[in-house]
């Protein structure tokens, strides 16, 4: 099993993939993908491509109320498609994430991919819980907290 930080990483490439594939940038985020799958393997490379190609049309043709449920389906495969890459060889992990990493930079603003019990945001996430609720989040990555207040009479 991978660790969660290629797990991670294989999640966040495969919800990329699959909301670049409602954009503009699909022609060229397809062929990347395709190259960084088969690595060099043009035999694989023509599967890769048949498999993202059934990918944008899967995705165009699902009906409104399904396309919710198409989508996080197709990211959760494109995630198990990335994650058996990593397992397989786990060195190609600074190509996948500077791959990802350029694809969700093109993408227009405000394109947030989730699936699963992941949570994804544009910008701030509140979360709250109310009336003896729960409410819970997990933070995968860096985080850079503000520095500590410095100690002094409580705020009235």
């Amino acid at each position: 099993m991978l660790p969660e930080g290629l797990m991670a990483l294989a999640r966040f490439a495969g919800q990329t993939v699959a909301a670049a594939a409602f954009t503009d940038v699909w022609e060229t985020a397809r062929h990347k993908v395709a190259r960084l799958l088969a690595w060099g393997n043009p035999k694989k490379a023509e599967v890769v491509e048949r498999w993202l190609t059934e990918t944008r049309q899967q995705l165009t043709a699902a009906p409104g109320a399904n396309l919710e449920q198409v989508h996080a389906a197709l990211a959760r495969r494109w995630e198990d498609r990335f994650a058996d890459l990593l397992d397989e060889d786990p060195s190609v992990e600074p190509q996948l994430r500077a791959l990802v990493e350029e694809i969700a930079a093109q993408l227009p603003a405000g394109t947030v991919s989730a699936a699963d019990q992941a949570v994804a945001a544009g910008r701030d996430v509140n979360i709250s819980a109310d009336r003896g609720g729960t409410a819970a989040g997990v933070i995968h990555g860096d985080v850079v907290l503000p520095g500590p207040t410095r100690p002094g009479p409580a705020a009235s």
